[in-house]
């Protein structure tokens, strides 16, 4: 293969890669517990038999671990996202093609196919594991990506002093700083939530979902450290080659801001994933 076009190939699957990354283990389990919490009976006992007896959490993080098997499930990549630049009022997905990512398409494919009881047992095994997945993602601000900077992936930024992304600081980092497992984490986040607020929640549908995940990540970049010479048209420590000194310092201000910004994501996933499984399965 010509080297040129191995490093870009390589280079594409690992933006998709990074994309198909939000909110780590821990906080796709603790969306996939709290369905499991605000699920019927019926609904979970039939979730569990589907999923030959795993709970929810358990595979989770099954539709990232497929990465590692690309000849099969490279399809699937572009799934996890979805593109809403800040100039479109309105967006769904009849809109997404390739290159935007298929987010809300799939998440309403995937879950039409666990509905279609004429469907095998496997195919509608493998649409609650993406369905599960995806409802998490939809949540993560950055997989309603600007369509400029890989949804953060090329943000850089220091997080207590250490090189990250904006990506990975929604992934994992904020989460990982608070020292919750998954099932810690799913009370933390469903703390003083009453039904009233829960039903307002469940309400709309998955492009209103996604609206809010474009409204909070127009909030979420940091300032610039240097203001650019010359006017452009995106952050520069969104570009290449940044300089240390130019990226945004993060650490505890920044999880001060934005943790109960995360917290509350999570709570919605849960609830939301909840309650189209009840009206599902």
């Amino acid at each position: 293969m010509n080297p040129y076009l191995r490093n870009a190939l390589c280079l594409a699957i690992g933006l998709y890669s990074s994309n198909a990354l939000a909110w780590g283990a821990t906080g796709h389990r603790t969306v996939a517990l709290v369905a499991e919490q605000h699920m019927s009976p019926s609904a979970l006992k039939n979730a569990h038999r589907l999923l030959d007896g795993q709970t929810l959490p358990s595979v989770a993080m099954w539709a990232d671990e497929i990465r590692s098997d690309p000849d099969k499930y490279r399809h699937t990549f572009n799934w996890h996202y979805t593109t809403w630049n800040d100039d479109q009022d309105h967006w769904h997905a009849g809109q997404e093609t390739d290159n935007s990512g298929f987010l809300l398409t799939q998440l309403q494919k995937q879950l039409d196919l666990v509905k279609n009881r004429n469907a095998s047992r496997s195919e509608r095994q493998q649409a609650l594991r993406f369905v599960i997945h995806l409802m998490g993602d939809l949540h993560q601000p950055l997989h309603v990506g600007g369509g400029n900077d890989a949804g953060g992936n090329t943000c850089r930024v220091t997080w207590h002093g250490e090189p990250s992304n904006l990506h990975t600081v929604w992934d994992s980092d904020m989460l990982n700083e608070t020292h919750l497992s998954y099932t810690e984490l799913a009370a933390f986040v469903s703390l003083a939530r009453t039904p009233e607020q829960t039903r307002l929640w469940q309400s709309q549908g998955f492009e209103q979902w996604s609206l809010e995940s474009k409204t909070l990540r127009s909030r979420i970049y940091p300032a610039e450290v240097k203001q650019p010479l010359a006017p452009v048209t995106y952050l520069t420590y969104c570009g290449r080659n940044i300089a240390a000194e130019a990226m945004p310092k993060l650490g505890y201000e920044y999880s001060y801001e934005y943790l109960p910004e995360a917290y509350q994501r999570l709570y919605q996933a849960g609830i939301r994933l909840a309650k189209v499984l009840n009206e599902t399965l």
